[in-house]
């Protein structure tokens, strides 16, 4: 196990709140003084809240909710969301990071987080670790007013485990693990779906195996979890000790490549019936042209329904395909089977579509009687083309007709920037 110990200095840094902070920044206020959310009214009261400001987080208000659920709140702001303002805002502060470190040494791991390997840069610096993550924290802080916290760690697992369970509630916004931590601060943690990289699902199928913490993982069998979760379980195995082998400036090697590829989007009301169908044709138009952007195919779908929070609840099934694919037809045809099968004729507010089991894209593989590989090779070339214009174009320049009926949401959806407009 000792040869797996490769000690590096990882930087993982969260902007608190972000959007909520950009918000607070932009009027000139301060975050942690000021009650604001960031939700779009015009949506209705069913409408998600993207963020809440530090100073409501204190207060117990989550960070996730719908605006009827907000308590009444004294002078409270609510910002509409301003894509591209965040966006503005997380490049520039990306500006930051590389006057400390160069590109291969930085990580985005999303608008709000990024990971820095510093471990070359201390001595051009002339600090410690330490003082370096609170320079460029100040440094984020004093040039765009947005509030950061940091995690430090001998590799990326660590150096995130510290930032999501320490440093958020620190006085100083920063702490550090490192591999003689392990015993003392990540055996204790349970429940498992606080842990990096384990969900609700995973965390009940590891406890039936008598897995409630960190430390009962670290202790099991390595062979037992390969076999009964695959190379996840033999990943999760060495996360337990705190083993993570991933560098940052192999961030472009297919070092963990892509499993999955989806898309879900929550209704603006509720759909009836056959209604819905057009949302799923578009987003199985979605998940395809996805797929043929990373050259891959699918073998399996999953459909998940939500209905309307009249009646609650929905289901969640999967499909495997005849033969790989990354055509919508067959996603779209799957996707109707399974709702065939397994509605409950209920209103739907919320749609997912998930392709899994993904291999590299082979135009001549054994296919059903009623289809050619000619066939399929066409109309790969069709939707490869149709795909060239849309990137040139945008979204809107190539559409279904069916987009155009009143149940579409794709024509609305192609002017947003993550759902919302800029």
């Amino acid at each position: 196990m000792e040869n797996f110990h490769i000690k590096r200095d990882i930087l993982c840094f969260d902007l608190k709140s972000f959007y909520a902070s950009v918000e607070c920044a932009l009027r000139g206020l301060d975050p942690f003084k000021t009650p604001l959310v960031v939700a779009d009214p015009e949506r209705g009261g069913g409408s998600i809240i993207l963020a809440v400001s530090p100073f409501l987080k204190a207060q117990g208000i989550p960070g996730r909710l719908r605006v009827f659920e907000l308590p009444k709140i004294p002078n409270l702001i609510m910002a509409k969301p301003r894509m591209r303002e965040y966006l503005r805002v997380s490049s520039e502060i990306i500006g930051i990071y590389l006057r400390f470190v160069s590109a291969e040494d930085l990580h985005i791991y999303s608008v709000d987080e990024a990971f820095l390997d510093v471990t070359h840069y201390l001595a051009y610096h002339r600090c410690d670790v330490m003082t370096l993550a609170q320079r460029i924290k100040d440094t984020i802080l004093k040039e765009t007013r947005i509030p950061a916290t940091c995690g430090i760690g001998d590799n990326l697992l660590l150096s995130k485990l510290a930032l999501d369970l320490e440093s958020k509630k620190a006085p100083s916004g920063i702490a550090q693990w490192r591999y003689e931590d392990v015993p003392t601060r990540v055996w204790p943690i349970s429940p498992l779906s606080s842990f990096w990289g384990i969900g609700p699902r995973l965390e009940k199928r590891l406890n039936l195996l008598g897995i409630f913490s960190i430390g009962d993982l670290a202790k099991a069998n390595r062979t037992v979890l390969k076999r009964q979760f695959g190379v996840i379980g033999e990943e999760l195995y060495f996360h337990a000790h705190g083993i993570d082998m991933s560098v940052i400036a192999h961030k472009h090697d297919d070092l963990r490549p892509m499993r999955s590829v989806g898309v879900g989007q929550t209704l603006f009301r509720d759909y009836h019936g056959s209604d819905v169908f057009v949302v799923l044709l578009e987003m199985a138009d979605d998940v395809a042209e996805r797929l043929r952007y990373i050259h891959q195919e699918a073998r399996v779908i999953h459909f998940s329904v939500g209905y309307s929070k009249q009646y609650g609840g929905g289901f969640s099934r999967q499909l495997s395909l005849p033969y790989p694919t990354s055509d919508p037809k067959p996603i779209f045809l799957a996707c109707l089977d399974l709702m065939a099968k397994h509605s409950l004729n209920l209103p739907i507010r919320r749609l997912s579509i998930r392709a899994t089991q993904l291999s590299y894209y082979q135009p001549f593989e054994q296919l059903t009687l009623f289809d050619t590989k000619q066939e399929k090779a066409q109309r790969h070339a069709l939707y490869t083309t149709l795909d060239r214009v849309r990137a040139r174009f945008g979204k809107q320049s190539v559409m279904r007709l069916s987009s155009y009926f009143d149940e579409g949401t794709a024509r609305m959806r192609s002017g947003l920037i993550g759902g919302h407009h800029g």
